[in-house]
């Protein structure tokens, strides 16, 4: 039970910065549902927002993410995450449409394309509790760690005094590049 609660917590912490080799947004939701049956998951609210400094190569690169629930969808069983990404001088975009029951992803959009959901299930090596400052608090924690497709991640998430999925802090392999870290600067509940 507290794997599924902890990797619930995970959605779309990196779909929009590393697509392509870690999606992590997917294949968190993926391992928390394996034991779940039908339940509501997903309580997000439309408005809900949540700003990220994206910093790459130990600083060199810096970015920022903005991270918002869109709309409802298939009469409020879904929700629509969009996640607007600027690093490097490059924009990408991607949106989610995630099944509030079960935390599945549906529909998968990047730059305005159809994009294949990534059915990969990665592995988790551990997972604690910890106490994590950034720029938007100081917030007790769900800390996750482990690899999809051979390349580490680690995540602090608490979805309870935040928005959303709940992610603080994230740190991800990106391969050539070294890694990559997303803290959360400033986010907006909705009651």
């Amino acid at each position: 039970m507290k794997r599924m609660f902890a990797l619930a917590l995970i959605l779309g912490l990196s779909s929009a910065a590393n697509a392509q080799e870690v999606n992590l947004s997917t294949v968190a939701l993926s391992i928390a549902t394996q034991d779940v049956h039908t339940m509501n998951l997903i309580n997000w609210k439309v408005g809900e927002t949540a700003d990220y400094s994206i910093s790459v190569m130990q600083g060199m690169l810096t970015g920022t993410s903005h991270k918002f629930a869109d709309k409802e969808d298939n009469n409020g069983s879904a929700i629509w995450i969009e996640e607007d990404v600027s690093l490097m001088g490059q924009q990408q975009t991607v949106r989610m449409l995630i099944n509030r029951a079960d935390g599945k992803t549906l529909k998968l959009v990047q730059n305005g394309q159809d994009a294949a959901i990534p059915t990969d299930a990665p592995v988790i090596s551990s997972q604690d509790y910890a106490s994590i400052t950034v720029a938007a608090g100081t917030f007790k924690c769900i800390h996750v760690k482990g690899t999809e497709q051979g390349k580490a991640f680690e995540i602090w998430a608490n979805p309870v005094d935040t928005v959303m999925d709940g992610a603080v802090k994230t740190v991800m392999d990106t391969g050539m590049m070294g890694n990559m870290e997303m803290d959360l600067t400033a986010f907006h509940k909705v009651q």
